[in-house]
């Protein structure tokens, strides 16, 4: 098939090894066929030749050469600079087990790096498509503005010089519809960037509402009815008087990751960590009908994945820690709460309080819920867990008795 000179990707590959550049080549060319043309050169000096020459769409290059007497970094530095007015992407296979090199050539503006000792035939084939696609958008465009150029001199028969003017205008206009372009391209990251780290802490789906202006950010609140926990570590103010700083924070850190990635995986989300303790919202900031399925159900499995890591933390920090849990359901008041300096969504009201006076009471490695949540609960949960009902006893900060629900697999009593 013949293929238009407009449509053309011309490569250079400066490469020492043959063996090297045919394997590469030989991917390339069973993925993209007759659209590539490869120019190879073996010496650095014939390369960088033909970079000045401005003929090429693609630079693919090694930076350990045995004819050349420069550092990588210092060629890195010649080919990023020669590459940069011809607006030719460049990318770098390279053989060095230096793991700081990566880093350096994407600082200094490097498209794609491919270390020879780990080439993986689909990530390469996924990496150079994406990069050709960006080089035909280019070439189109710059194909469609050359053509709008003739018509224009067909039509009006202006003069070279003329054009040579217009030229010059349409020329910073592309460079300024390309940072257009990798100004989009950056806040498109920067917004990958916001869902990695805020979902770390908040149910994928908020980040998403957040990000796409569904979901408030006033400091208004609003009436929700939402099941709300809270854990604790019973008896770790002692334990941890017994350890030194490094090991409290380490297993601190351990307790949270694990927690946290339960609770996440349940639809909650982490409203704050307390010391040792952990409150957690199910229902907010998006709502959800089944916040009570899903904090229930996130504390079994709590008990069950802490219970996995007892033995390892009594062989790191030679004690057996054992945790608490309390949930509650109903009306809480959910917003932004704080100053015009800082802002922390968070729920307040007896639901609230409620359960942070049934996780004070649980025993340890126990849950317990309060009445009105167990009684909302759908009626297959009553098959699901085994519930005992509490002697009715007085809540701090509450009148009269209160009947609580201990919660515990249904496994577990047979």
């Amino acid at each position: 098939m013949d293929i238009d000179n407009e449509e053309l990707v011309r490569i250079l590959y400066i490469e020492p090894s043959q063996k090297a550049f045919q394997s590469i080549q030989k991917y390339l060319q069973t993925w993209f066929g007759s659209y590539i043309e490869i120019i190879w050169k073996s010496i650095y000096a014939n390369g960088v030749e033909e970079i000045k020459k401005g003929h090429y769409d693609l630079l693919i290059t090694e930076l350990d050469f045995p004819d050349n007497s420069q550092t990588q970094l210092e060629v890195l530095e010649e080919l990023v600079e020669l590459a940069g007015p011809h607006e030719m992407p460049l990318v770098v296979f390279s053989q060095s087990s230096d793991k700081k090199l990566p880093v350096q050539c994407f600082e200094m503006g490097v498209n794609e790096f491919f270390s020879k000792k780990r080439i993986k035939k689909s990530l390469l084939e996924s990496r150079f498509r994406n990069l050709f696609r960006e080089i035909y958008r280019k070439k189109v465009i710059s194909k469609q503005i050359d053509d709008s150029l003739r018509r224009f001199q067909d039509m009006y028969g202006v003069s070279q010089n003329e054009i040579h003017d217009l030229n010059s205008m349409i020329k910073q206009f592309k460079k300024d519809l390309e940072l257009e372009y990798q100004e989009k391209a950056r806040l498109d990251l920067e917004k990958k960037k916001m869902q990695n780290v805020f979902g770390m802490y908040v149910d994928p789906s908020v980040v998403e509402s957040l990000l796409n202006n569904t979901l408030s950010l006033d400091q208004r609140g609003k009436t929700s009815e939402i099941s709300v926990l809270f854990s604790d570590i019973r008896g770790y103010t002692s334990l941890s008087e017994k350890q030194n700083p490094q090991q409290v924070i380490s297993f601190l850190n351990e307790y949270f990751t694990a927690m946290t990635e339960v609770i996440l995986g349940y639809n909650g989300m982490i409203d704050k960590y307390i010391g040792d303790s952990i409150m957690c919202l199910f229902g907010a900031p998006v709502e959800r009908p089944n916040h009570r399925e899903d904090a229930i159900d996130c504390a079994m499995e709590m008990i069950q994945v802490f219970e996995l890591w007892q033995p390892k933390w009594e062989s790191l920090y030679g004690f057996v820690p054992q945790i608490g849990i309390g949930i509650a359901s109903g009306d809480v008041v959910v917003g932004n709460v704080g100053s015009f300096q800082k802002l922390s969504y968070t729920a307040v009201g007896d639901t609230v309080n409620m359960a942070s006076r049934l996780e004070s009471m649980a025993k340890p490695m126990e849950v317990l819920i309060s009445e009105d949540f167990y009684a909302r609960l759908p009626n297959d949960y009553a098959k699901k867990y085994s519930y005992k009902e509490l002697v009715p006893t007085a809540i701090k900060g509450k009148s009269g008795l209160h009947k609580m629900i201990s919660v515990t697999q249904r496994d577990a009593q047979n």
